[in-house]
């Protein structure tokens, strides 16, 4: 992955989503090595206060891989998103079809990278597009 300086926010996470589902999702190898190329050994990724590491990403990566459409239309619409430093906030969209359905979820997050592009902790939030909008009205 090339440093987060070297492109707008947005882009950032674009091409480091895209990259990681091209390389480590879609690939058709063991993904343990592929991942140390996005994510540090320390990794702390929690979605919807679901907390994984290393070994449970890892394990999250197989069902998931065996449950993508061959070809699976996956792309990453990123809103917008915030720098600050090695941090970035957040706002996407991913697109991805699965054997029986497509789907797309929004999600909300924190990034924490390192110098060198890897992914060393995110926070985040998602919902089913398509869930009931809690709109006030």
């Amino acid at each position: 992955m090339k440093p987060l300086a070297q492109s707008t926010p947005e882009q950032f996470v674009a091409d480091f989503l895209t990259a990681f589902h091209d390389e480590v999702v879609r690939g058709d190898h063991d993904p343990a090595p592929a991942m140390a190329r996005f994510y540090t050994p320390d990794i702390v990724m929690i979605n919807d206060g679901v907390r994984l590491g290393w070994d449970k990403l890892l394990a999250h990566i197989r069902p998931v891989r065996k449950n993508l459409a061959e070809d699976d239309e996956a792309r990453f619409e990123v809103h917008e998103a915030l720098a600050d430093g090695n941090r970035i906030a957040a706002r996407l969209t991913i697109h991805a079809a699965l054997r029986k359905k497509r789907v797309s979820t929004e999600v909300l997050t924190f990034y924490t990278f390192t110098s060198d592009g890897r992914l060393q902790r995110s926070h985040g939030f998602t919902r089913p597009v398509d869930a009931p909008s809690h709109e006030a009205g």
